[in-house]
């Protein structure tokens, strides 16, 4: 057996070769082998992506992984307490450190809100984020996927940045994220973009906007012959202006001839205006995969109805997320006999994910909808709480009306074998702790219940392939 002195004379280029094959933590503990070693762990080639998590836990170690790291990684992806001052002077210091990056081609911020709460002397703070964010991107050579994480403060400026990410990165962009999450939905600035801002982006197969950015024009110019075509379109909703350019089906039509892989994600964020303006923004050309809506106090039936008549054959995943006044679930109202979610089910054959929490949902109803769509239904988020069980179903004679289910506990396992049956696995509706705070508190910060989801559609792809 060689002794354990002939470690220490390995050729570098060996080490960095057997460091390539080990997981991060089998790394750090070989590196204590020698100095050596330790000296290898390291080296560019093995630190091509970090996570830099900001909170009191990881806060030491991401501060000397942007140490040690910052100035070569090619993914650079930052988490931050956005209500912690700490933590936001904390992200300023590693901007000012990846902005001397030139092998950088991957960079996201990933705040916990779209809100940041700015030390003092804000627009101090504010223009210094500004300024080392344009650093980076002068600074980098070959800039493939950039978002602010949907920071409205930052957002505004982000038209002020495009020449910039033009001038360096037209050919290599392929990621873009514009799309903000507004504080006041029924107040706010509208972002300066026009279709010119995004025409240099020849590769762009990634974008989010704003539904206030989206127009006919602005759509074509993606899909003009000679670009690479779109692949995901993420639009999110707050605000609808009455005078807002609207974007017909022939215009979708187009954009599909010409993106035939084109996957359109819709997201409702606190838009009451949104909701009851969906049967305009919606067309049957509009290659949508995916609806989302989240605390808009109201559900547009008509629209889910619209979903299963002109989109059956796209739509994979529907989200509804309400705050219950009162524990009461949000009733909506049908004027057709059918459940409008039984005739998505029904309809949808690529229907996968079906979220619906705070609306009241018949017992019956979600058993017909597991029938439906049975095992290929891989989430279905249902709260007790929301589910309404009809005693003209039960055995019990002579009891008419509905209950809610949670207050029948051997009709809660009943129903849930039922479901699970037709799911194929153990399923069971969430109990009121497996709730976000805001569905049952309207005083709980409701940015907690869907931030997570609304970053995690601007993670690097790289990162979204290794999570999968």
């Amino acid at each position: 057996m060689a002794d354990v002195g002939d470690w220490a004379v390995l050729p570098s280029v060996l080490i960095v070769e057997i460091y390539s094959y080990l997981p991060q933590e089998d790394r750090l503990a070989a590196s204590v082998v020698c100095r050596r070693w330790r000296a290898c762990l390291f080296h560019p080639s093995l630190w091509s992506d970090v996570t830099l998590e900001l909170n009191c836990g990881e806060r030491l170690r991401s501060n000397f992984l942007a140490n040690r790291c910052g100035r070569f990684v090619k993914q650079a992806v930052v988490k931050f307490n956005s209500r912690s001052i700490t933590e936001v002077r904390e992200c300023l210091r590693i901007l000012h450190i990846l902005s001397e990056n030139k092998n950088l081609e991957s960079f996201s911020l990933q705040p916990s809100s779209c809100h940041i709460d700015w030390p003092d002397n804000e627009f101090y703070i504010i223009d210094s984020y500004l300024n080392s964010i344009e650093k980076l991107i002068r600074t980098a050579r070959h800039l493939c996927h950039f978002s602010m994480g949907c920071v409205e403060q930052l957002m505004i400026y982000a038209p002020g940045l495009l020449p910039t990410l033009a001038r360096r990165h037209s050919r290599t962009l392929q990621s873009l994220h514009l799309a903000n999450v507004k504080e006041d939905s029924e107040s706010y600035d509208i972002m300066d973009l026009s279709p010119t801002d995004l025409a240099p982006f020849c590769n762009l197969q990634n974008l989010s906007l704003d539904f206030d950015n989206v127009t006919a024009e602005l759509l074509l110019s993606l899909a003009k012959p000679g670009r690479s075509p779109l692949k995901k379109l993420g639009i999110h909703v707050h605000g609808v202006e009455p005078d807002h350019p609207h974007v017909d089906n022939a215009t979708w039509q187009q954009v599909r001839e010409a993106c035939p892989q084109l996957e359109v994600t819709l997201t409702l964020v606190h838009s009451y205006e949104g909701v009851g303006a969906l049967l305009s923004i919606l067309q049957p050309c509009m290659p949508l995969v995916a609806l989302r809506q989240y605390f808009c106090s109201r559900v547009n039936a008509a629209a889910v109805f619209f979903l299963g008549n002109h989109m059956s054959d796209e739509i994979q995943s529907l989200e509804i997320l309400e705050g219950m006044s009162s524990t009461n679930p949000v009733y909506y109202e049908s004027f057709a006999p059918e459940d409008p979610f039984v005739m998505l089910a029904w309809r949808c054959t690529k229907l996968k994910t079906l979220r619906l929490i705070g609306l009241e949902m018949s017992s019956s109803d979600l058993i017909a909808i597991a029938r439906l769509r049975g095992p290929h239904l891989e989430h279905f988020d249902i709260p007790v709480s929301c589910i309404s069980h009809s005693m003209v179903d039960s055995d019990w004679e002579g009891s008419y009306g509905s209950l809610p289910l949670v207050v029948l506990g051997e009709e809660v396992r009943h129903f849930s074998q039922q479901v699970s049956d037709s799911l194929g696995r153990e399923w069971w509706p969430l109990s009121d702790r497996e709730l976000p705070n805001a569905i049952l508190n309207s005083r709980a910060d409701a940015e907690k219940a869907y931030m997570s989801i609304l970053l995690a559609d601007q993670y690097p792809p790289t990162l979204v392939k290794r999570k999968k």
